[in-house]
């Protein structure tokens, strides 16, 4: 029997730990299992792109640390933006090049000429322009509650700047405050984590010789289904036709709702108010593994 275990974050352990606890107790039934590592954002997203290996991580906080991270890097890089503050439509982050916008942006695409970049930005950002109704000034002035004027105003600087250098903002541009405009403007890729990670793992691939695929998370209810991690990989599988069953440290859905959701089940480890420990994960793992084994 072949398993791939997919956790997010549960019983206190981050993903790749909880992970692993899933993955033992098929193992011990004999079962062959992959462990994928997945995170979204922090220093689970570190541990998956580390085990990863494709490439460095770095994770600025704002435009000029973002500036001073591609000026001084050597090699390919993985920027992880989905922590990262941006106010000024990334100007800062040219200024680690040059005083003149249009030079520093001249001087950056020769930097990363022949490296590869990936920027990882939120969930629903990879492809969210820059100007527009659905673009990066109107979507930020709405979540602040800005009038219609400032919004256009906003639309309007954020016109200007592309065209002050020199660029024709596509999907993507508008991701992070901006940031997403100067990551392709010097041949970088804009993309959301999960994404990125499943790639990078050979996700789509590996699930589909599944025999069985095994997700979890600290909760499950019919509005969040789990949260991201576990979204994608019932999508994934989806696609590849193969079921997917959860670990999760309180659940909220019903059968009918879980299979709504794309989940065959769902193993809750506890039902009250405290969190799930290690130990109750390990237990439930091997009624789990005993339950799903063939």
């Amino acid at each position: 029997m072949r398993v791939v275990v997919a956790s997010d974050a549960l019983a206190g352990l981050s993903p790749a730990e909880a992970s692993e606890i899933i993955a033992h107790a098929f193992a011990d039934r004999g079962a062959q299992v992959v462990v994928v590592p997945l995170g979204v954002t922090g220093a689970a997203l570190r541990e998956a792109v580390g085990v990863a290996g494709a490439a460095a991580l770095e994770a600025p906080a704002d435009a000029a640390e973002l500036g001073r991270v591609l000026a001084r890097a050597d090699g390919d890089l993985v920027v992880d933006l989905t922590a990262c503050h941006v106010a000024d439509l990334g100007r800062e982050a040219l200024d680690a090049f040059d005083a003149h916008p249009a030079t520093a942006l001249a001087a950056a695409r020769e930097a990363w000429a022949g490296r590869r970049l990936v920027a990882l930005v939120p969930e629903g950002q990879p492809d969210r322009p820059l100007t527009g109704l659905t673009g990066m000034a109107a979507t930020e002035g709405r979540e602040r509650g800005a009038d219609l004027a400032a919004v256009l105003a906003a639309d309007a600087v954020a016109g200007r700047w592309a065209e002050q250098l020199g660029l024709t903002p596509g999907p993507g541009a508008g991701a992070v405050g901006g940031a997403g405009l100067l990551i392709q403007a010097v041949g970088g890729i804009v993309t959301d984590p999960l994404t990125y990670l499943a790639e990078v793992f050979g996700l789509p691939a590996t699930l589909a010789r599944a025999d069985a695929v095994v997700t979890g998370a600290e909760s499950l209810d019919f509005h969040a289904v789990g949260g991201p991690v576990v979204k994608r990989v019932v999508s994934l599988a989806g696609e590849a036709l193969r079921p997917v069953i959860a670990v999760v440290g309180r659940n909220f859905v019903s059968a009918r709702e879980l299979r709504l959701a794309g989940l065959e089940a769902a193993y809750p480890i506890s039902s009250g108010e405290d969190r799930a420990t290690p130990a109750q994960l390990a237990d439930v793992a091997a009624k789990v593994a005993t339950t799903w084994s063939w």
